[in-house]
C-alpha cells in the first residue's frame, strides 16, 4: 500500500510525514489544480522531511497544451528541481487534439534523468485514457500514472482504470481525485492498485485553501495500512 498526499506548504509536508504517508506531491495553487511551487519552498520541504517529495511541473493552468516557451520553462524547472534534491516530478503534456504530445514528452523525459516521473491527470483529458496509458508504457522512465479513470460516471471510470492497469505494463497506477475516508476502502476493494493519492480529503474542512489536518491524514493512513 502506497499513500501520497498533496502539500502546498512546509507545514503541510511536516504533517504529511508525521501521518505516516509514503510520499508528498508538492504543488502551489491547488485551486487551479496544482502548479509548480517556488524553488525556496521545494528546497525547504526537501530538507525538512525524509519521505520522498515529487514536485509538480506545470507552468500555468490554462490547459495541458504548451508553447515552445512553456516547454523551455518546464525543462529549466526540472533541472532546478533535481538540483534541490527532490525525488521526482509530476508532469503531463497534450497536443491540440488532447492526445499525449510525444515530442514534448520525450524532451521532458530527457531532462528528468535520475528523477521518478509521474504522468499526471492530463491523461484523463485524452480521448482514450487506456490507449494513452498503453503509449506511456513504452517509456521506462515513467514510473507512475496519476488518474481518476477519465471523466464520467463512477462505474465507467473504475472500468477504465482496470483497463489502464492492464495496458500500462510496469507503470504504477496512482488513483486520485475524489478519494476520501468514506469511499477509499470500497474503491480499493474494486481496484486493488495499492497506490492512492489524496488532496482535500486530508485538509481542514476539505478545503482547497486550508492546511493538512493531522488526524484526518492519520485516519486514512491507518485505514489503508491495516487493510
Amino acid at each position: 500500500m502506497y499513500i501520497e498526499f498533496i502539500a502546498t506548504t512546509i507545514e503541510d509536508a511536516l504533517l504529511i510525514e508525521k501521518s505516516g504517508a509514503d510520499r508528498i506531491e508538492l504543488v502551489c495553487a491547488l485551486t487551479e489544480g496544482g502548479l509548480t511551487p517556488s524553488y525556496a519552498l521545494i528546497e525547504a520541504v526537501v530538507s525538512s522531511v525524509s519521505i520522498p517529495v515529487n514536485v509538480m511541473v506545470r507552468p500555468h493552468s490554462q490547459s495541458f497544451q504548451y508553447s515552445p516557451d512553456d516547454l523551455s520553462i518546464m525543462k529549466n524547472d526540472i533541472k532546478i528541481i533535481s538540483s534541490l534534491g527532490a525525488n521526482g516530478v509530476v508532469l503531463g503534456v497534450l497536443n491540440e487534439k488532447n492526445e499525449i504530445n510525444q515530442i514534448y514528452l520525450e524532451e521532458l523525459l530527457t531532462a528528468c534523468e535520475g528523477l521518478e516521473i509521474t504522468f499526471h491527470r492530463a491523461i484523463d483529458d485524452t480521448p482514450d485514457p487506456v490507449r494513452a496509458a498503453e503509449m506511456l508504457a513504452q517509456y521506462p522512465e515513467i514510473t507512475t500514472i496519476l488518474t481518476s479513470g477519465g471523466h464520467g460516471d463512477f462505474l465507467t471510470r473504475m472500468q477504465t482504470i482496470h483497463q489502464m492497469k492492464k495496458a500500462c505494463g510496469d507503470i504504477s497506477i496512482l488513483v486520485g481525485s475524489g478519494l476520501n475516508k468514506d469511499n477509499i476502502l470500497s474503491i480499493h476493494s474494486e481496484l486493488n492498485t495499492g497506490y492512492y493519492h489524496f488532496g482535500t480529503a486530508v485538509r481542514k474542512n476539505s478545503s482547497l485553501i486550508e492546511g493538512v489536518q493531522l488526524d484526518k491524514a492519520k485516519e486514512i493512513v491507518n485505514m489503508l495500512k491495516i487493510y
